[in-house]
């Protein structure tokens, strides 16, 4: 059974800081490639919940959608919900500032 995926509000920020820095270095094509790439994640990634590496936090898994972009994640078994805590360019430095 797939599970529900939950997006938190500074996730959200994280994946338009991705896509406005795809917008403006790449083209279109990247955009919606990269916007494909992480539907087919997270569809995966509803399948198999336990997909990516489990951290030393209860139920926190993080880990690579590509070798760009990294995702930090919440395992909510018992409601049946995986929470998208946090997702950023790998070459971005944890605070979301580009280097």
């Amino acid at each position: 059974m797939a599970l529900k995926v939950y997006w938190t509000p500074r996730a959200k920020k994280g994946y338009d800081k991705i896509i406005e820095y795809l917008s403006k270095r790449w083209t279109e094509r990247e955009v919606t490639n990269f916007v494909q790439e992480t539907f087919n994640f997270l569809e995966q990634l509803s399948i198999y919940p336990e997909l990516l590496v489990k951290s030393s936090k209860k139920n926190i898994y993080r880990g690579p959608i590509n070798k760009y972009t990294i995702i930090t994640y919440r395992l909510k078994p018992q409601s049946g919900e995986i929470q998208i805590l946090n997702i950023r360019g790998s070459r971005q430095k944890p605070s979301g500032t580009l280097t």
